[in-house]
């Protein structure tokens, strides 16, 4: 229950942070080929290409929260 709460309040802080700090905009998706190889570097245990892949679906992330 706790852990569902604290990941509610985080992903409206996100949410909200992204908004305040970005001008209301998220990064554009990756082509499906580059999201490819940063999922498979991602899947090597790569931190840079994990943080990339969420980096640029942050606005699948947003649209999901305001959905919830």
């Amino acid at each position: 229950m706790y852990s569902t709460l604290i990941t509610l309040a985080l992903c409206n802080l996100l949410y909200f942070a992204l908004h305040i700090t970005g001008g209301g905009s998220f990064p554009h998706p990756l082509p499906p080929a580059e999201e490819r190889a940063y999922l498979l570097r991602a899947k090597e245990g790569d931190e840079e290409a994990k943080n990339k892949l969420i980096e640029h679906n942050l606005r699948l992330v947003a649209h999901i929260i305001k959905k919830g």
